[in-house]
């Protein structure tokens, strides 16, 4: 039979990848004398394979993540203060289905933001869905949003993906619109929804942040209720870089 045919008939399929293929497919299979079947499961693998990776792709563009990390570039030896361990559970994926939330408490540098990507890339591996902002940049949305009346769909974008990461709460003050607009979000994602939250202030300290006592004891409550915090305390990996580099940083 003419390939052309199988070609016309593969791409009808929606099976384009295969169909542009197909030809070295053949030679491979005409080659080693494959069975039918065996070349029936290698067509089948390289479609299958194709469409994972073309929607893995997609949902790592939806998550907004500022770059790529995964746990295999962490430096767990500079960081004793992380017990690896929790971290591979983290990477199993069961917070995500119990609606749990991880913190990732530290000073700047110490890999928070490492951590939480690198936890976000294999949820996403695993086909969940994630969306990453930081807190300065959340804040900014609210405002915006609140100036065109689109507050709720702040809300509802939110509450979307299987995971919110939020970085970096602590750098910046929240206003009270995004401070009640965040607490609108974490009720709602409440028991059902996963969080990631970094943040370089301890939780008694996050009253500061949101300028509201009250209000922080509420968000905290439905935060660390189901929870695994972890506590990193080291040095700054950019700090030992430049060390590395022969920049001494300045004497105060």
């Amino acid at each position: 039979m003419n390939t052309t045919v199988l070609v016309e008939r593969l791409k009808q399929l929606g099976w384009s990848y295969t169909a542009d293929q197909l030809d070295g497919i053949l030679e491979d299979s005409s080659k080693d004398n494959v069975s039918y079947s065996t070349f029936l499961y290698t067509l089948l693998s390289k479609e299958i394979e194709h469409r994972e990776e073309t929607e893995l792709n997609k949902r790592i563009k939806k998550s907004k993540l500022p770059y790529i990390k995964t746990i295999h570039d962490f430096d767990f030896a500079f960081q004793p203060s992380i017990d690896e361990k929790r971290i591979k559970e983290v990477l199993t994926g069961r917070y995500i289905h119990h609606g749990e939330n991880i913190i990732l408490l530290g000073p700047p540098g110490v890999g928070k933001t490492h951590l939480a990507i690198s936890m976000t890339v294999e949820a996403l591996t695993q086909g969940h869905t994630a969306l990453y902002i930081t807190a300065n940049d959340f804040i900014a949305e609210c405002q915006k949003a609140n100036k065109q009346g689109l507050i709720q769909r702040i809300i509802k974008r939110y509450c979307r993906p299987d995971i919110l990461v939020v970085d970096e709460i602590g750098y910046f003050g929240f206003d009270e619109l995004s401070s009640h607009t965040f607490f609108q979000i974490i009720s709602k994602r409440y028991e059902t929804g996963a969080m990631i939250l970094t943040s370089n202030k301890s939780y008694v300290e996050w009253g500061k942040i949101f300028g509201d006592e009250v209000l922080v004891t509420a968000i905290l409550d439905r935060i660390v209720h189901h929870s695994s915090t972890f506590n990193i305390r080291g040095d700054s990996y950019r700090l030992r870089e430049k060390k590395k580099a022969g920049i001494q940083p300045a004497q105060l």
